[in-house]
């Protein structure tokens, strides 16, 4: 169950608005006035609740549901009850992505500047923003409107952030121009200097890093991330893009839009990454590569070639899918082999 002590919940909403709202259609139009309170799980849901149905493995737990009704396809709700009250969709996690921010959507801010914030007198913080305990907001900062600072987070000098931002605690961030409703999670360190170095009759130098970082709207970083400034250009992040936690970005990097980061992987410098790409966890992607739009690159591959436009790959070195499947089975067929004196 949902502890409500920690979450923010809207409703109760008609089944009938619901429907309105994820797109589809109740089995039994009579129930459209009925209530619904919260969403759970089948095994949980009560008769109030909505309950999601998108797998055959939890056909049992939701054909037992006492939910009041349960979001599901037309051709899962053949496998439940008759009489039970079914919401019909096409995708039902979508749906349950799309109740499940109705009823759960972000806590309100409490627009206020706490004492122990520390803001520059040349900072500009848009009106309706919270900016909480031990943050520091820096020289000529901008913060947008109904943006949340969080406790001990800080912007250094220059950094610009649209609207409706959410800047996770402790998180820091310099040499940054931010787009609006970005959000960014705790403990994210964003334009730091960049890993460049070259050797010297002294030892190694380091290189300037003298761009920035350009974050574009409607992005989501994970906590623990690091995103590092350009070094002559900027690093970009495309509109729409998420990134999972414990993900390096390097320096010159440019990501394109609605790319998806799964946690643990790391983009060398100066590689471009189209749209749409998606890249599984513990991915490692070499320097100075051009990755496709709607590439798609397997967990814990090594990238260290250009990846073709709509091309999908994995393995280490990264090769297209299906050689690396038949590499796969090739030495798994290797290894079992008996010796000819066992046979």
């Amino acid at each position: 169950m949902i502890d409500r002590r920690f979450f923010y919940r809207s409703g109760p909403f008609s089944l009938g608005y619901v429907a309105e709202r994820v797109s589809g259609q109740l089995s039994h139009p009579a129930a459209a006035d009925a209530m619904a309170h919260d969403i759970a799980a089948p095994e949980c849901a009560g008769r109030s609740d909505l309950s999601i149905f998108s797998d055959t493995r939890y056909q049992d737990a939701c054909a037992r549901s006492s939910a009041l009704a349960v979001v599901t396809t037309h051709q899962l709700a053949e496998l439940l009850p008759d009489e039970q009250n079914i919401l019909f969709v096409s995708q039902p996690r979508l749906a349950s992505a799309q109740i499940s921010q109705l009823f759960y959507p972000h806590a309100p801010l409490e627009a206020h500047i706490h004492a122990s914030a520390k803001i520059d007198p040349t900072a500009m913080i848009g009106a309706g923003s919270q900016i909480d305990g031990g943050a520091v907001i820096g020289g000529n900062v901008t913060v947008g409107a109904r943006c949340h600072i969080g406790a001990g987070a800080v912007l250094d000098h220059g950094v610009t952030i649209g609207d409706d931002c959410c800047i996770g605690a402790t998180t820091t961030i310099s040499h940054a121009k931010i787009g609006s409703r970005v959000r960014i999670k705790t403990g994210v360190s964003i334009g730091g200097e960049g890993f460049g170095f070259v050797p010297s009759p002294t030892g190694l130098l380091r290189m300037s890093q003298l761009g920035c970082v350009v974050i574009e709207d409607d992005v989501e970083i994970g906590g623990n991330c690091a995103v590092d400034r350009g070094s002559l250009g900027d690093t970009v992040i495309g509109s729409g893009t998420k990134i999972d936690n414990l993900v390096q970005v390097a320096h010159n990097v440019h990501i394109g839009k609605n790319c998806v980061i799964a946690g643990q992987a790391g983009v060398a410098g100066s590689t471009t990454i189209g749209d749409e790409v998606m890249i599984g966890g513990q991915v490692a992607v070499g320097d100075h590569l051009t990755i496709g739009s709607r590439a798609k690159i397997a967990g814990k591959s090594g990238v260290m070639r250009d990846i073709a436009a709509g091309e999908t790959v994995g393995g280490y070195p990264a090769v297209p899918i299906r050689l690396w499947h038949r590499q796969t089975v090739a030495l798994l067929q290797l290894l079992n082999r008996k010796p000819k004196a066992e046979r």
